[in-house]
């Protein structure tokens, strides 16, 4: 336990120069005005052969005119002394230093210790000033130890972990650990475990919540049973130093493409130090609610990542907000981001050359995948129609898969129907992110392609025939073609005529 009296703490070397006849520690002028302000112990309770640092701090009053050289600082009980700190520095007017000094004990009790700060003043003339502490220190009662910590400044709402280290030759069993303090609350304070190996160690979290800030203790009560079947107990004590609460989150997004696909990743971070808890996010477009995801807890300096698929986002400004519990409130953080949704694999007929071959064409070009996801199974083929016949070699050419902004070659021929045709129609067909499509489109003999009819899925054709309607099927009058039609339906019928005729007159 430390002696906090605050007649040492007031000591002043001022007052050391009118006496240090009598008392032997030293002469300093008045001009410098230092004191050991205090002294603490950590931990407060020590166990024989654990390690206590006494932290001294050791300031110059703003009143001093001059400042001080501490040369050196000791830690002794009685003559001996246990630990040195060697030319700590000089400490100016109003300032002050703080020196850990470390030692142990090796049998229990209590300790009377003090602090001695030699320094030297400005005239040259050098003082000491003394600071009783006293620890008391327990028994080593058991090869059990405990320990506590946390793994980020504790603040009112923090997470405490202990550590039980079995340092014993055999194993233990039956253990009951059990946190608590004065002005804590402690969630599922109780713990319990069957055994614990010789040599092993095993860290329990604690989730507590302090009442308030400042300095508040925490004590770990560990009970259990000996290979004899004896129950036995240790404890440790902590004071932990609670800052204020703070709440401070930021919720960062943005959309990421890949596979084909895209999605808004949203990230929670917690930069305060209270957990938020509850945590629902909420994506907003035109004011409207679009997608809600629960999201874990997120605790102190850590974060949470969640994904919102594009099966739930429009195009345009998506607004999302993290809703979250923290210190007893609710509060908001939001973020907007500008989302464009994937294109479907769509294969376009690029760059075709028409190559005449006698009464054919041959079609060279390329099925060109203009959409963002991949395309398989992509056929293209020539259509028949009345003055288009699709002929070998190529009448349909497999392309097979295509890559997003990828195109692959092929070739088509066709037998045209006298030289009035001017268009050789082309069906696509694919698989597009599991939809099948199918549709035809013009390829104009002069090289250019016409305008495609819009895709349909399930492999379905446009209505009505390739090119638009027309008279007899074609898209314009062809009066030669009809010429043609007429001459073979009047030989037909004079062929039928006289074959009536010629079998009356085998009849009679």
């Amino acid at each position: 336990m430390v002696d906090r009296s605050p007649l040492p703490a007031l000591v002043l070397v001022a007052a050391l120069a009118t006496s240090a006849a009598t008392l032997g520690v030293g002469v300093v002028t008045a001009d410098s005005q230092v004191a050991i302000q205090s002294a603490t112990v950590d931990p407060e309770t020590p166990r024989v052969g654990e390690d206590v640092t006494i932290r001294t701090t050791i300031r110059n009053f703003q009143s001093a005119t001059t400042s001080a050289e501490i040369t050196q600082v000791s830690l002794r009980q009685g003559t001996r002394t246990l630990a040195t700190a060697s030319d700590p520095g000089t400490i100016g007017t109003g300032g002050s230093i703080e020196l850990p000094l470390t030692t142990t004990f090796e049998s229990p009790g209590r300790k009377q210790l003090a602090v001695h700060v030699y320094g030297v003043g400005v005239d040259g003339s050098v003082f000491n000033i003394q600071y009783p502490v006293s620890v008391t220190v327990n028994e080593r009662d058991s090869d059990v130890q405990l320990s506590l910590e946390t793994p980020t400044d504790p603040s009112t709402e923090s997470q405490v972990n202990v550590t039980v280290a079995n340092g014993a030759a055999t194993n233990v069993s039956n253990l009951q650990l059990t946190l608590a303090g004065e002005n804590a609350t402690v969630e599922d304070a109780d713990r319990v475990s069957a055994s614990l190996s010789n040599g092993r160690e095993r860290v329990v979290q604690y989730d507590v919540t302090f009442d308030s800030p400042g300095r508040h203790p925490l004590t770990a009560t560990l009970e259990y049973s000996d290979p004899d079947g004896d129950r036995a107990s240790t404890a440790a004590t902590r004071t932990f130093v609670v800052d204020p609460p703070r709440v401070d989150a930021e919720l960062d997004a943005e959309t990421v493409r890949e596979n084909g696909t895209a999605r808004i990743d949203a990230s929670l971070t917690n930069f305060g130090n209270v957990p938020l808890e509850t945590v629902r996010l909420r994506a907003e477009s035109d004011g409207e609610t679009v997608a809600r995801k629960l999201v874990d807890d997120v605790g102190i300096e850590s974060t949470r990542e969640v994904s919102v698929s594009e099966s739930s986002l429009p195009a345009g400004e998506v607004t999302l907000r993290a809703v979250y519990e923290a210190n007893g409130d609710t509060h908001e953080t939001a973020t907007t981001v500008d989302f464009a949704p994937t294109t479907d694999g769509r294969i376009a007929l690029t760059g075709i050359e028409v190559i005449p071959t006698g009464g054919s064409v041959r079609l060279a070009g390329s099925a060109s995948n203009t959409g963002e996801t991949p395309v398989t199974g992509a056929v293209v083929g020539v259509v028949g129609t009345d003055r288009v016949t699709p002929v070998s070699p190529a009448k349909d050419y497999f392309v097979g898969n295509v890559p997003a902004g990828e195109f692959t070659s092929f070739e088509l021929t066709a037998r045209l129907a006298g030289n009035r045709t001017d268009t050789v129609p082309v069906r696509i067909s694919y698989i597009a992110d599991g939809q099948q499509y199918s549709r035809v489109v013009e390829v104009a003999l002069d090289g250019a392609s016409s305008a495609p009819a819009g895709p349909q899925a399930g492999g379905q054709e446009p209505e009505g025939p390739p090119g638009g309607g027309g008279f007899f099927g074609v898209g314009r009058i062809d009066v030669i073609g009809l010429l043609v039609r007429l001459a073979a339906v009047l030989a037909v019928g004079g062929g039928v005529i006289y074959w009536w005729r010629r079998r009356g007159d085998d009849e009679r």
